[in-house]
């Protein structure tokens, strides 16, 4: 038990620096990625990213294809689809395994469903 809180521990301090930390990779983290379907039963890969100067954003691909592809950021960064903080956490909560139900709602928002 107290082994496995040691653990759960390690990987809450390691996501948090992941988050926090702009010196790795020029400041550019890949935070995870993942596949989800929207509406219409489209599969889209979004990728979790954070930089230091674009901040908090996903990059949304048509999958298999990418034929389209998609910048939210929930930083307002350019002229990227504006999303909000949570939103940006639902889908990096989805790329580390967690299954959240909004997942599926906001990214028929962004693809225009």
């Amino acid at each position: 038990m107290i082994l496995d809180l040691y653990r759960l521990g390690k990987e809450i301090v390691q996501d948090a620096s992941k988050l926090f930390d702009n010196t790795r990779h020029s400041g550019k983290h890949d935070l995870g990625e993942t596949v989800l379907c929207d509406s219409y039963n489209r599969e889209w890969k979004i990728k979790v990213r954070r930089t230091g100067n674009r901040g908090r954003y996903l990059k949304i691909y048509s999958y298999p294809d990418y034929k389209q592809r998609l910048r939210a950021s929930a930083d307002k960064y350019k002229s990227y689809l504006q999303i909000t903080s949570d939103e940006w956490e639902v889908f990096y909560r989805t790329a580390g395994g967690v299954n959240d139900s909004r997942a599926r709602a906001i990214l028929d928002k962004l693809v225009g469903i």
